[in-house]
């Protein structure tokens, strides 16, 4: 059995890094894929930007919210009705669009690298 405190230090040591170094390498993500005129010019990359937005959006709608409730017993559904009803369909939100852009950045790259003509057109 686990005890409360080992639950909250476990969610504030561990939940509160991965927040921080999951939201700096999205942002860095981004302003490499919006900086670098190499990869503006490629269609992929458009949608591992959007993916990354949406990963940003699944750290902050997802994993921040934990932290508060595990590791410093803040559950902010309970103060906002709007963040209590929205806060399940933003978190399927991102984590869809999330895997959605992978999966349209993966058959884009394939599209683009294919030796027939009729599938680089697509």
């Amino acid at each position: 059995m686990y005890s409360y405190t080992g639950i909250q230090q476990v969610a504030i040591y561990m939940g509160m890094p991965i927040l921080i170094i999951g939201v700096f390498g999205e942002i860095l993500i981004i302003i490499v894929f919006l900086s670098l005129k190499t990869f503006r010019e490629k269609s992929c990359a458009f949608y591992l930007t959007i993916m990354s937005l949406f990963n940003v959006g699944q750290l902050l709608f997802c994993l921040f919210p934990q932290i508060m409730i595990q590791g410093f017993d803040i559950d902010l559904t309970r103060t906002s009705v709007f963040y209590c009803k929205c806060r399940i369909f933003i978190r399927q939100l991102c984590t869809l669009m999330s895997c959605t852009c992978m999966g349209l950045a993966t058959m884009d790259q394939f599209f683009a690298t294919c030796s027939t003509i009729w599938w680089q057109q697509l």
